[in-house]
This record gives C-alpha cells, sequence and structure tokens, in this order.
C-alpha cells in the first residue's frame, strides 16, 4: 500500500488477524470487543499542534473501532502535569496508559507503579529507561537515526566551516536525540561546524518564526537552519521566506510534514523527514488491547520514515490531507 512500509503494513494485518482470531476463539460478540476497557492517552503537547493532533486521531480511531474507552490529557510540555496525569490515571484503575515522554528518568517512577499494578503501559518518543519492550512498548523508531538521516541530506550541500542553528520546541530527548544524530552525521562527512544552543521555542508557531527570525538577523553567517520538531521546522520555512531569502542559500531541514513545511519544500527551500503520526496513536491503542485483553507481548512497534524534497513532495499531499503523515 503506497504511503505505509511494508513492515508497517504487515504488523497491521498480524494486529487485525490476531483480534479476529481470538475473537472467534473465545467465542466473544463481533460489537463487545474491548467494553469494558479504559484506556488513557497522556500526550506532551498541545491539541492545536498539528503532529498531536494526528496522534490523537489515530489513537481516537483505533479505540473506536475497538470499542474501549479513551481519555487524552495534555499537558503543554509540562512534565509535573505529566506525571499527575498519569498518577491519577493509576489512581482511577485505568486498563492502560499511553505516554507522549518527554523525561523517561522522571516518568519511571509512576510507569514503575502501573506496571506493578497491572496497569498495561506504552510509550512514543522516549523509551522507557528500564523495563524492555516486553514490558512496556515503544512506539516510533532510532530518534538518533532519524536525525543522522538529515544530517547526511544536509551534509552533502554544506562546505566546512557551516554555521548550523538549531531549534525545538522543547530541550528533551527527541530533540537532544535528533540534534545529536545530525551533527554525527556531518562529522562523518567530513564537515567542520559551529553549532548554536538549541533554542526551545514551545508550540507557538508565529513565536517560532519570530525566534528563527530573530536569530538569522543577529547571525548573516548562517548556512543551516534545523528545525528538530512539527513546529520549529514550519517556523524556519516561513522565516526564511519572510526575510525574502533565496532557496538553497541558507539549507533548511527538519522534521514532519506541516503545512508550512510543505509549502517551503514545494518552493526549493529544503526537506523534512517525516513518519506516520497516525500511526502513533492507531498502533499504541491496539497494543494496549492487546495486553490489557489478552497478556499479548506486542513488542516495539516501529513506525516508517522518509525524507522528502521538491522531488517527491506532491506523493506525500493527500497524506498530510488525510491526516496521516
Amino acid at each position: 500500500m503506497k504511503g505505509i512500509s511494508a513492515k508497517r503494513w504487515l504488523i497491521m494485518v498480524l494486529a487485525s488477524t490476531v483480534l479476529v482470531f481470538m475473537t472467534a476463539g473465545t467465542g466473544l460478540r463481533a460489537g463487545a470487543l474491548g467494553e469494558g476497557l479504559t484506556f488513557v492517552y497522556v500526550t506532551a503537547g498541545d491539541p492545536a499542534n498539528p503532529f498531536i493532533a494526528r496522534t490523537v486521531s489515530g489513537w481516537k480511531e483505533a479505540a473506536s473501532a475497538l470499542k474501549v474507552d479513551q481519555t487524552t490529557n495534555f499537558t503543554y510540555g509540562d512534565l509535573a502535569k505529566m506525571i499527575d496525569y498519569v498518577n491519577t490515571a493509576i489512581a482511577t484503575g485505568v486498563d492502560g496508559i499511553f505516554i507522549f515522554s518527554l523525561d523517561p528518568e522522571g516518568l519511571h517512577p509512576s510507569i514503575k507503579k502501573a506496571v506493578e499494578k497491572g496497569i498495561k503501559v506504552v510509550t512514543m518518543s522516549a523509551r522507557e529507561e528500564v523495563y524492555g519492550p516486553d514490558q512496556v512498548p515503544f512506539v516510533g523508531f532510532e530518534l538518533e537515526e532519524q536525525g543522522y538521516t538529515v544530517g547526511k541530506y544536509v551534509a552533502k550541500q554544506l562546505k566546512s566551516g557551516a554555521h548550523i542553528a538549531f531549534f525545538a520546541e522543547f530541550i528533551a530527548p527527541y530533540s537532544t536525540a535528533r540534534r545529536k544524530g545530525f551533527l554525527r552525521a556531518l562529522d562523518d562527512a567530513g564537515i567542520s561546524y559551529t553549532a548554536s544552543d538549541t533554542f526551545e521555542v514551545g508550540e507557538d508557531l508565529a513565536k517560532g518564526i519570530d525566534t528563527v527570525k530573530t536569530y538569522l538577523l543577529a547571525h548573516p553567517e548562517t548556512d543551516a537552519v534545523i528545525g528538530l520538531g512539527s513546529v520549529t521546522t514550519p517556523s524556519g520555512a516561513v522565516a526564511l521566506q519572510d526575510l525574502k531569502y533565496e532557496p538553497g542559500k541558507v539549507k533548511w531541514a527538519g522534521f514532519d510534514l506541516e503545512p508550512e513545511a510543505m509549502e517551503g519544500i514545494k518552493a526549493g527551500y529544503g526537506a523534512t523527514n517525516v513518519d506516520e503520526a497516525f500511526n502513533y496513536g492507531f498502533m499504541a491503542c491496539i497494543a494496549l488491547y492487546l495486553k490489557a485483553k489478552y497478556d499479548f507481548v506486542v513488542g516495539d512497534l516501529p513506525v516508517a520514515t522518509s525524507m522528502v524534497d521538491k522531488s517527491n513532495v506532491k506523493e506525500f499531499e493527500a497524506w498530510v490531507k488525510k491526516g496521516i503523515k
């Protein structure tokens, strides 16, 4: 199926097959499925963030199909609030918790409490630091390797002595790992560089654009602007266009494919690495269902990623409009 990796499609088919056979083998009513199960999604983000909205869309679609009760809690990057929501879910005795983890160390005590009470847990963005995938599955991919992929792409366009500027929504495992992978790719390519600190801008696109503009005006030596997330990536594209930079004068790259980023790619400003955002929520809900209903050992669930530039961006437009990418 176009737009979905072969591995991802196989996992989805196998999951569906397991559900069919388990339902048939237990004589369970087709309408029953997960009736009586309660799941909670505790996300680090803001509902206005398109990436977060896609994960929630996948989560809700799977919950509806499986007939489980679900609640989604948004924490706006606040770790204390995230811990509170997880602890509240544990106290109310839910059956499963899906966590968009910003801080595996900070969340571990709560996850440990959930596991010890028999509550199933799945994470994304950062792996659980103690429990393996047999107990706490991870939905996603190796973020450092994703950063490396983007770094390899940009390294081909840079000369030694390049000045790189980094921007992230949050200083968190996802942004730290992507930055590390990006710079490792430059090292492997033999490109010398200076790199800014990572500027944290939150999830406000307008603030992100202003931050990138301010940096570019103060640092005309900048050779590349790198967004480390779904808000800061389009921030770079819009900032370059607002400041009337010619495409390619300052390299631009990042992650995820929001509409503004897609327009920046079409205009020739750079590229992003995209993943199946919808599937984070969709597969996490399926994993919780299989673990809570059947004590099924799910393991980690990979999500496909792809580099998107001007040469192939049109192939992704429909997926962006559908809320998949």
